[in-house]
Formats: structure tokens, C-alpha cells, sequence
């Protein structure tokens, strides 16, 4: 019986800090930030909501690390689309009050969150393929990327482009985020992970992985590779609800804690139902095939609700063996995308893994306290053989995912 294994073979980003996988990644080894609510370093061009060319630019960056345009209109190529708001700058009706320029929607052709992906597909030549739009608040981005994982691992497809991008600085949003008090205090910068924190800058985001087929026979130990090196094997997944609250999560993680044991594999799942949980657990590999996490990278937005929750379940859940894993966020230097910040997470945990580096979490001076993983200040050069990365939503969606050196 052949196995079928989603291997990574492209990526692609744009972020506030770049306009590319290489340039956001450079600044980010620099220790670059940014200081408020940010646009991605990409210019306004052409008559396309401001989603779909973040989207765009970045999927095209991915083909091109994968060389598919060879496959771009294969039928066995799928499209799925991770977005929470789509083009809703577009969409968004002004209040009366409200008539300079910049709040008025310009008359864009848009289907609601399925527009992205259909000027995605249009403008890679993406026709006869299976297409799909995930929206899951700002576990979006991971949800996409384990639907697609399904796919490849179920047959339905050979390969699968997943492109998550989000466009929502916007005063509409600043304003709901600020009175939900999730923002950083006046003149404070996002600190996640520390002692200080008080909240997230919004910013724009898009990223792109290019998923392909590996086949192992187990009896015959026989890999069927990709003809180039992959980035990383999608290893295991899992997705959960937490039904505490529409904004809150679960005091004690218990959501949390139940995808991670499912994510990390080192001890088997509880039978007993967790009554705020409505959890579905979809992974590959086993505990006995699973190896120590090198590095988790953290959903920690910076709020000081979240970060203490997720920090202790990752000590509990996460660690195994003599070696604590590194724990990072990109949000103190990049801003929180919302539901592209998954995927995000995926491509740079890739470079993590290709190149054996950690950028530093440059604006948490004062770490939160753990025994059990480190939260380091500076860039870290060490050996990245598995990952997690993890996101969570308003709603209660929350998503992660481990990845495997090739």
C-alpha cells in the first residue's frame, strides 16, 4: 500500500518588511520591525482589491520557487484559499459622515471571500482544478494549508497551491480591535511573550506554499520524491473549537492543549470529552515515528490574556527529551495579518528548517517565564529537524501544524 505525504516545494510572502520570502526574511535576521499598524511593501497597482494582489504576488512567488508553471492548468492542481475578510475594504458601505476618498468602495467586481481565489486562478492560469476559499478568522491561513494536506494525502489531487492574504488595515477594524482592548497601549509597541505586552498592531500579509505528492511504500521502503528538495513534510495536523466564548478562549487552554498533544504525538489523547471543545483531530504519523520539537512558532499576539495560556501549554504539551524547543513570533516584528498570520507562520518555520536559523523576538525584552522552552531575544543558529506552528481565531477556530525536515 503506497502512502501519499504533502511535502512543501515553494513558498512565497509579502509582509510589511518585504515584498518576498527573501527580503521579509532578511529583515527579519536583522532584526527589523514595524511600529504601528502597516500595508505590505507592495505598491497599489491596477484596478484588483488590495487582497488579491497581495495574493497574487505571493502565489507567483511560489510557483516560481517550485517551477509549476509546467502544471499550472493541470487538473489535478487545486487552489484553496485561506482569507477572514476577503476584499472588505471593497465591500464596506461608508458611514454618511464619512465621504474622503480612501473609505469609498470603487466599484470593484467582487464575490464575497471567494474573490481572491478566482483572480488568483485567473491570473496564474489555474482552470480545471478543485478551488476553495477556508474562512476561519485568523486560523484561516493553517486551515487551508491541512484542507489542501487532505487532499494530497486522500488522492483527490497531485499537487495544491495554498495562498492565505488578508488587507484589513482599516479604521473600521483598528476601531473594533481597540475597544475590544486587544491593541498595544498609546505609544506601546506589540511585545508577545512578555511581561509588558498589551496588544497587536494590525498589518497586511499574503503567503503561498506550493504542496506535491511524496509516495512511500512501506514495505519496500521505496520514497518517491519531488525532483527538487523539499522545503519541509507537512508531518501532522489537527484543528479544534473552543466554545468558551466568541472572543475568549478557555482559561486553562484546554482547546489548546488537546490539539497540541494530537500535533506533537508524544502522548496519547484523553478519550474523556472536553465539555468547551468541539474538536476534530486530523494527522499523519504516529508517537513512535515522532521526534523532538526544535522550534514552536507561537499564534502569541501579544494580548495579555493569550500569551501566558499558550506559553504553559506549550511547556506541557510540547516538550520531550533534554532540549527545550525555541519559542517564536513574528507578530512583534511583522504585526498580526489575521488569517493570513498561519500560513505565515508555515513559511517561515520552512526557512527555519532550510536554513537552521531562528530570527530573534526583537521586541520582547522581558520573556515570560519557562522552564520547560526558551524565548530568546536574538537570532538563534541551530538544527531545525520538526516544527509546530499555530493559530487561533475569534470564534474559537484554532489550527496547528507540525513540519519535518525532508
Amino acid at each position: 500500500m503506497m502512502f501519499r505525504i504533502p511535502v512543501i516545494t515553494g513558498l512565497g510572502l509579502v509582509t510589511p518588511l518585504g515584498a518576498s520570502v527573501e527580503e521579509t526574511w532578511s529583515a527579519l535576521l536583522k532584526g527589523r520591525a514595524i511600529e504601528t499598524h502597516a500595508k505590505a511593501a507592495l505598491a497599489e497597482e491596477g484596478s484588483r482589491a488590495r487582497v488579491d494582489q497581495l495574493a497574487i504576488a505571493a502565489a507567483t512567488e511560489a510557483f516560481e520557487h517550485a517551477r509549476w508553471m509546467a502544471h499550472s492548468t493541470d487538473s489535478r492542481t487545486a487552489l484553496i484559499v485561506g482569507t477572514s475578510k476577503g476584499a472588505v475594504t471593497s465591500w464596506i458601505t461608508p458611514p454618511p459622515h464619512i465621504t474622503s476618498l480612501p473609505y469609498i468602495a470603487g466599484g470593484l467586481n467582487v464575490c464575497g471571500v471567494a474573490s481572491t481565489a478566482m483572480e488568483v486562478g485567473r491570473a496564474l492560469g489555474l482552470s480545471d482544478g478543485p478551488r476553495l476559499t477556508m474562512s476561519a478568522a485568523c486560523a484561516s491561513g493553517l486551515n487551508a494549508l491541512i484542507r489542501a494536506a487532505m487532499m494530497i494525502r486522500s488522492g483527490e489531487v497531485d499537487r495544491a497551491l495554498v495562498v492565505a492574504a488578508e488587507a484589513s488595515v482599516h479604521p473600521l477594524f483598528s476601531g473594533s480591535f481597540k475597544r475590544l482592548g486587544v491593541l498595544p497601549a498609546e505609544g506601546e509597541l506589540c511585545r508577545p511573550l512578555d511581561r509588558a505586552r498589551s496588544g497587536f498592531f494590525i498589518s497586511e500579509a499574503a503567503a503561498a506554499v506550493c504542496l506535491e505528492a511524496r509516495t512511500v511504500d512501506p514495505e519496500s521502503e521505496c520514497d518517491a520524491l519531488t525532483a527538487r528538495r523539499p522545503f519541509a513534510i507537512v508531518d501532522r495536523f489537527a484543528l479544534g473549537g473552543d466554545a468558551t466564548h466568541i472572543t475568549g478562549s478557555d482559561p486553562s487552554g484546554q482547546p489548546l492543549r488537546r490539539i497540541l498533544r494530537d500535533v506533537a504525538g508524544f502522548r496519547q489523547s484523553s478519550a474523556t470529552p472536553l465539555r468547551p471543545i468541539i474538536h476534530v483531530m486530523l494527522s499523519s504519523g504516529s508517537p513512535a515515528e515522532t521526534q523532538q520539537i526544535d522550534l514552536i512558532h507561537a499564534h502569541a499576539t501579544g494580548t495579555e490574556f493569550n500569551d501566558s495560556i499558550e506559553l504553559a501549554a506549550y511547556g506541557d504539551e510540547c516538550t520531550a527529551g533534554e532540549n527545550a524547543p525555541l519559542i517564536y513570533s513574528h507578530k512583534g516584528a511583522l504585526g498580526h495579518s489575521l488569517g493570513a498570520s498561519g500560513l505565515v507562520s508555515v513559511v517561515l518555520n520552512c526557512l527555519s528548517h532550510r536554513t537552521g536559523t531562528v530570527p530573534g523576538n526583537v521586541r520582547t525584552t522581558q520573556p515570560l517565564t519557562s522552564n520547560q522552552v526558551r524565548i530568546s531575544t536574538e537570532v538563534q543558529r541551530q538544527v531545525i529537524r520538526r516544527s509546530i506552528a499555530v493559530a487561533a481565531g475569534f470564534g474559537g477556530a484554532i489550527a496547528a501544524v507540525s513540519l519535518r525536515s525532508p
